[in-house]
């Protein structure tokens, strides 16, 4: 198989619509995020634009991979789905005839939480279950996984404890590694992606999954975070392209942390200082290197339409050829 490249849409997004129509010779899968689990195992649907993506990726080869996720990301709901046989066999059945139905390529399944004590095996289980129905079909499954460093220890709650790479790579058709979120919105400033973080997250992943089973993915966001008298703010989403938009209105030149090897913003207003750290071309540019450099062929990008448009540029130039 020749390199993968997936896009994340969201359901909706007009951003994300266009940025699908005007890359979608880069693009090889992608992944509208149009369905959701509820705790009885039937599907949530949000087909909003999904008449327009789904003509677009027929008529360019790509491939439709929409994802799954438990709803509202809550590990109650992801316990009831992941209980018994009984309701993961349900949950299964339900995702494959939604596959089959629609003539879907594939499945991405993007289960996230602190999983309540015993569901990371339930999960696995799942899992095994979806690939079996699918599998016969000529259909792949996917599987977004929390980025680790090591095997999560038995008694960790946190959101990657829910992933047994070795278990789910072995069934599964691709481990997506969600290469971001470092540093989260909740904590102090910081990247979202730091270099030296991801490669140590590669190093650990490329030790218990096959190479050609690892798609990295990584982000087109960054957090903006504000000190106001020593309190800081919760970090918020922004886009690459609304951070380059940001550091020309502000007229100040974005600084370059080196060891995260990507841009950093800083700014006052008043008495109120903002931090923004982000991605851009040049920050890519390295992590795509580094994917090169570990034997991976496969990425994935969250979400479509908030990149900076030159970052696809640097995918052809260091990814694809």
């Amino acid at each position: 198989m020749g390199k993968l490249v997936l896009g994340w849409q969201v359901a909706g997004s007009c951003e994300g619509e266009r940025s699908y129509r005007e890359h979608a010779d880069v693009i090889t899968h992608i992944s509208p995020c149009w369905y959701s689990m509820s705790r009885d195992g039937s599907i949530r649907r949000d087909e909003n634009g999904a008449a327009g993506i789904i003509g677009l990726a027929r008529a360019s080869g790509t491939a439709v991979v929409p994802l799954v996720a438990n709803e509202g990301f809550s590990p109650e709901v992801a316990h009831e789905i992941l209980l018994t046989a009984r309701t993961r066999r349900l949950a299964a059945e339900a995702i494959a005839s939604l596959v089959l139905e629609r003539g879907f390529d594939g499945i991405n399944m993007d289960f996230e939480g602190a999983f309540i004590k015993g569901d990371r095996e339930r999960y696995t289980l799942l899992i095994t279950e979806i690939v079996h129905l699918l599998k016969p079909h000529g259909k792949h499954v996917s599987v977004d996984a929390v980025a680790q460093t090591a095997p999560p220890r038995p008694d960790e709650t946190g959101w990657a404890q829910a992933y047994d790479y070795p278990g789910l790579a072995a069934v599964a058709d691709f481990l997506i590694i969600m290469g971001y979120d470092y540093s989260p919105a909740g904590g102090p400033p910081g990247p979202v992606a730091p270099l030296w973080w991801l490669e140590k997250v590669l190093d650990y992943a490329t030790s218990c999954v096959p190479r050609e089973k690892i798609v990295v993915g990584l982000p087109f966001y960054g957090r903006h975070w504000t000190i106001e008298k020593g309190v800081i703010s919760q970090g918020r989403g922004i886009d690459a392209k609304k951070a380059a938009e940001l550091v020309e209105r502000q007229g100040v030149a974005a600084a370059w942390d080196v060891r995260a090897a990507c841009p950093v913003l800083r700014y006052y207003e008043g008495d109120v200082e903002h931090v923004v750290y982000y991605e851009d071309a040049e920050s890519l540019r390295l992590k795509l290197r580094l994917v090169r450099e570990c034997g991976i062929g496969g990425i994935a990008f969250w979400r479509l339409g908030s990149e900076d448009p030159r970052m696809w540029e640097v995918v052809r130039e260091e990814f694809l050829s």
